[in-house]
């Protein structure tokens, strides 16, 4: 099972609140990681009518869900205010082009209307009906703001490793999935930045593949698949990988160093990371490793009660009368 964290809740909502005025340093990996998770759903015979993606951030998944599932109503909830308010503005013009969309697809699918724009006393044409537009709340993935047994998809892109009470959190989402409903998420694994880490570079701990599987079972859900992909990035620049290893987020445990490196120790300990990146070759890429675990679980068809019980069902024999 998961080690009790070290992760300091509102040091993880702060981390990310400063990050959504600068979304584009971390984006390289949310999207190759979101990308390899709707190649997924391809896979998956799902028709959702609510879909709740936890820890949404700016709302991109949220977006490339509900064009997915157009018919479904999908939320986004996320612990940072701001990255909800972000998202929330970057939600608009994703509106627009649905309608876009919309009148393409009407176009190359439907017969050429006749044209009635000449014709006197003629009608002004109609608006399409605008997208309906994701909602976002702010919210605790610990604790839920939904019903049990209201949500048919729960989609979670790197997210996971931020929970700093993992069994509470996926007891959260045992609760609100509905029966047969499905549970879909990826985080960073134990062997992300090892490089880093063999640097001497301090760094929170992150999940094993395992250990989430285990803390899935124990909270009920069926038969959880686990695997893991290892991407390795490779940077020219120190300080330009760094900058943009920051937009992943920062360093949010509770026994975090609180003051600031001087610079010429600062600049050593850079120098030192650089020569042990590249080797024997000073013009080398400086790479760095991601391991990317992903996971899918089912809802069985009759939940585990809170307490761990299962309910039971008393059928009388076929052909037996009732009495």
């Amino acid at each position: 099972m998961p080690e009790p964290s070290d992760l300091d809740r509102l040091a993880v909502r702060r981390q990310f609140d400063r990050r959504s005025q600068s979304p584009g340093q971390a984006d390289f990996l949310f999207r190759e990681v979101e990308r390899r998770m709707i190649e997924r759903l391809d896979l998956v015979r799902l028709a959702p009518s609510r879909v709740l993606d936890v820890g949404c951030g700016l709302g991109d998944g949220v977006r490339r869900l509900r064009v997915r599932w157009p018919q479904a109503e999908v939320i986004g909830l996320d612990l940072a205010p701001q990255r909800i308010d972000a998202a929330i503005r970057l939600d608009r013009p994703a509106r627009q082009s649905w309608a876009q969309s919309l009148l393409q697809r009407l176009g190359r699918r439907s017969r050429p209307a006749p044209d009635i724009s000449a014709r006197a006393g003629s009608p002004a044409v109609t608006a399409l009906p605008t997208a309906p537009l994701g909602r976002y709340l702010v919210g605790d993935t610990h604790r839920l703001p939904f019903e049990a047994s209201s949500v048919d998809l729960l989609w979670s892109n790197l997210a996971f490793h931020w929970f700093d009470d993992v069994p509470a959190a996926i007891a959260e989402w045992y609760r609100v999935i509905r029966p047969d409903g499905l549970l879909m998420f990826s985080s960073l694994g134990v062997d992300t930045l090892h490089e880093l880490r063999q640097c001497g570079m301090a760094m929170q701990p992150l999940p094993d593949l395992h250990d989430i599987g285990d803390a899935l079972v124990k909270a009920g859900f069926a038969e959880p698949v686990m695997d893991a992909q290892r991407l390795t990035v490779t940077w020219t620049d120190l300080m330009t990988m760094l900058a943009e290893l920051r937009g992943l987020g920062g360093d949010a445990r509770r026994g975090r160093a609180r003051g600031l490196a001087t610079p010429r120790r600062r600049e050593a300990a850079l120098e030192a990371a650089a020569v042990r990146l590249r080797g024997s070759d000073p013009l080398a890429p400086l790479p760095v490793s991601f391991e990317v675990i992903f996971g899918h679980a089912w809802c069985g068809p009759k939940k585990r009660l809170p307490d761990g019980y299962s309910p039971i069902e008393f059928r009388s024999p076929p052909g037996s009368a009732r009495r």
